[in-house]
């Protein structure tokens, strides 16, 4: 009896162990929000509406031509992976505290980035940090209304 108590246990510990080194997954009801507030610029996130839950996040200046990339980790990585539709890009990263346990990481990109352009084409994107991928269920009409939002003049 000890001993299966004993292999349960180490087996939970193993498990919770795992589950703190990925990357907070979709969960059902989040969706993509998009909004513009003055000082703040624009940002498109997806995570549960109305809460501070969100798992991805590109804000930018309008007009300015820069993206800011922001996700949720639990591992810190000098890297940040966007890839949509066969198109994929590793940005450098810095990390800085998030969430909870969790850490706020965060890349900057183009507005004409090759890989948010084919998202806003087909509403496919993925982020990846320290070798986690999540997959992020899409928006098309959203993606192109902030990128153009971001786009230089």
């Amino acid at each position: 009896m000890r001993r299966r108590a004993a292999l349960s246990f180490i087996a939970a510990c193993a498990l919770s162990a795992c589950a703190h080194q990925q990357t907070p997954a979709a969960m059902p009801g989040m969706a993509w929000t998009l909004h513009e507030i003055e000082g703040e610029g624009a940002k498109l996130a997806f995570g549960q509406p109305q809460s501070d839950n969100v798992l991805l996040m590109l804000s930018c200046a309008p007009g300015s031509g820069e993206v800011r990339v922001s996700a949720h980790s639990a591992a810190s990585a000098p890297r940040l992976e966007l890839a949509s539709g066969g198109r994929r890009a590793t940005y450098p990263a810095q990390a800085g505290p998030g969430l909870g346990e969790a850490l706020l990481i965060e890349a900057s990109t183009r507005a004409a980035d090759p890989v948010l352009q084919r998202f806003a084409d087909n509403g496919e994107l993925s982020v990846a940090i320290a070798g986690q991928r999540t997959v992020v269920p899409g928006d098309k009409a959203k993606a192109r209304d902030f990128l153009t939002r971001c786009r230089a003049a």
